[in-house]
């Protein structure tokens, strides 16, 4: 999004629900100074009429229908015509069976309209707006897929087939985009409480009560909730090829009992929120602390390097913890409670790196000394951070993963082991601790500019120009785009995120071909 004035953004099925809450939110939205002319498309006229006259000038009203190709072409060319480009295209328009018809009993009609309308057409509005954004320099695509492609729900099997599409197609995109500045993600909803699912209830297709209770978060999504979600994918500038879930924890939930009783307590959100960093005086971590205290938080620091405390800003308290000592984190953490009365934020950043010996020759102490720090603790300061949480009536934690988490780097068994587990983690203490108002999410960074990777090369023991080129973006993040991710995540526009993983790399772990990703110097 690099052109100067008003964004233009262009949200299909805009009439009602997701779509409609995420005009509203675009059209209320400040890009760099700038706010933004919002197209809502949809095929039904008087409904999308309707809902562009509630938001007013400058925004418009567009009658496309997504089940047929010239309608789209039609439609996308006279937004630029209109507006001269589209800087946003949120891909939202979608249908699905009504009847709930099992596999057995489907007709090809029924399952050729919703692939029509869910994927294919999704797939004809990417290419119509990616083609105006690859001449006008840039921009982003948001796909709404659903938690339905990875849990398979009964009676959905073309809706969930349509929606798998969406993430396969989106991952496509974004890594042969990204280096000419078109950004493409996907948000997977779980269930919300939209038009088309109080039909489905109202058709006794849906049981709202079984929904809840499956649900740790204990209830449904307001259409609201994922036009935060959309908005974030949208804005955050190191981020492609993700797959965001919005679900009230129900794609992390592997339970048999119910995953929650009753809708969990949302904690009240304070004006100057109490915010712990782990490993917070440089990187990653420091960069969370100056967008966090930027944004009016009291900020305490966590960290083993005392000079490095010594450093810090005045706009945010110092402690020394050695981060394996667990009877220093439980001490360090009721020591800020007692300071400040609360903890509402705790961010798990403390980590570092492995010894880099060949399998062969590393020793179970070098391999154990990862895990303690990594991944044994994080659950102890989670688990710290959480007991007082509790007590205040809820609260956010934040974990950092790694694309290590999910490929494989030879030589760093133990980060690659710690950083699965803490996704392991995440997914844990989320439903564990939803019924509590406690929301646990992690981001899982691709390779940031941090002092620590910068002397992986200064060292010999990583190549950067060799990561630039397996980056679809080109480049390595900056590590306020991780603190941007971090601060999203722990704040109510995430309200219904919980047991999330979102991945900020660039597109590293949506690059799924042979050779390099980009084209590096």
């Amino acid at each position: 999004m690099t052109q100067n004035g008003p964004k233009v953004v262009l949200v299909t099925g805009a009439a009602k629900g997701i779509g409609l809450a995420t005009a509203r939110l675009f059209a209320g939205h400040v890009f760099a100074g700038q706010g933004a002319v919002v197209v809502l498309a949809d095929r039904d006229e008087a409904a999308v009429r309707a809902a562009a006259a509630e938001l007013g000038d400058p925004h418009r009203a567009l009658v496309m229908d997504m089940a047929e190709e010239a309608s789209i072409v039609a439609g996308i060319a006279h937004v630029i015509a209109q507006h001269g480009r589209i800087d946003v295209l949120v891909n939202n328009a979608g249908i699905v069976d009504p009847a709930g018809t099992l596999a057995l009993d489907l007709d090809s009609a029924t399952t050729a309209r919703i692939l029509r309308v869910n994927l294919s057409g999704s797939y004809l509005a990417a290419r119509e707006a990616g083609r105006a954004m690859l001449e006008n320099g840039g921009g982003v695509i948001v796909n709404l897929s659903s938690g339905a492609a990875l849990q398979a729900i009964p009676g959905r099997t073309p809706y969930a087939m349509s929606k798998a599409g969406i993430l396969g197609f989106t991952r496509a995109l974004a890594c042969e985009w990204a280096g000419q500045g078109v950004r493409v993600n996907a948000v997977l909803p779980g269930y919300v409480a939209t038009e088309i699912v109080e039909a489905l209830v109202a058709e006794g297709q849906v049981d709202p009560g079984s929904v809840a209770v499956r649900v740790p978060l204990g209830r449904m999504a307001r259409p609201e909730d994922i036009a935060q979600a959309v908005l974030w994918a949208a804005g955050n500038d190191y981020v492609t090829g993700a797959s965001v879930a919005v679900d009230g924890g129900y794609g992390a939930y592997g339970g048999t009992a119910p995953a929650a009783l009753a809708a969990a307590p949302v904690p009240e959100v304070q004006q100057a929120p109490v915010v712990v960093i782990s490993g917070g005086a440089r990187g990653i971590g420091a960069a969370t602390a100056d967008r966090f205290a930027a944004e009016g938080a009291r900020v305490v620091v966590l960290d083993r390097d005392a000079e490095a405390l010594e450093a810090l800003p005045a706009d945010r308290q110092g402690l020394r913890l050695d981060v394996t000592d667990e009877a220093a984190v439980a001490q360090v953490m009721e020591r800020i409670a007692a300071q400040h009365g609360r903890i509402d934020v705790f961010v798990n950043n403390a980590a570092i790196a492995d010894d880099f010996a060949p399998t062969t020759e590393q020793s179970l102490d070098a391999f154990e000394r990862g895990l303690a720090i990594n991944l044994i603790a994080p659950l102890q300061l989670a688990a710290a951070a959480a007991r007082v949480m509790l007590r205040g009536g809820g609260g956010a934690i934040v974990n950092l993963s790694s694309i290590a988490a999910r490929g494989g780097l030879p030589r760093r068994n133990s980060y690659c082991a710690a950083k699965a587990g803490v996704e392991a983690l995440t997914r844990s203490l989320a439903c564990e601790w939803a019924q509590h108002g406690v929301r646990v999410n992690a981001v899982a960074p691709g390779y940031i500019a941090t002092p620590g990777v910068m002397a992986l090369e200064a060292e010999g023991k990583r190549s950067l120009r060799a990561v630039r080129r397996r980056i679809p973006l080109g480049r390595l993040g900056n590590p306020a785009e991780i603190a941007d991710a971090v601060a999203f995540l722990a704040s109510p526009r995430a309200a219904y995120m919980t047991g999330a993983i979102v991945p900020v790399d660039g597109g590293w772990s949506a690059f799924g071909d042979a050779g390099d990703a980009a084209e590096v110097d």
